[in-house]
């Protein structure tokens, strides 16, 4: 089963090293999509972080429940 997190960053590395962190994941096992890009706003304000989503899989557990067949 695929899932994912979203987190938020000084910078793009900053807020995957975060998922990776609570994750405890390597940067091999997920993908990455950046939502928004850091930006750094005029004297330090109005700045907005970086946001991404961390996508993973999720071993051992199934797309769908499986029923119990019809007897």
């Amino acid at each position: 089963m695929r899932k994912w997190i979203e987190t938020t960053g000084r910078s793009e590395e900053d807020a995957i090293a975060a998922a990776l962190f609570q994750l405890g994941l390597d940067r091999d096992d997920v993908s990455v999509e950046v939502i928004e890009r850091a930006k750094s706003g005029f004297l330090g304000f109005g700045g907005n972080p970086a946001k991404v989503r961390v996508s993973y899989e999720v071993p051992g557990e199934d797309e769908e429940p499986s029923s119990p067949a019809p007897e």
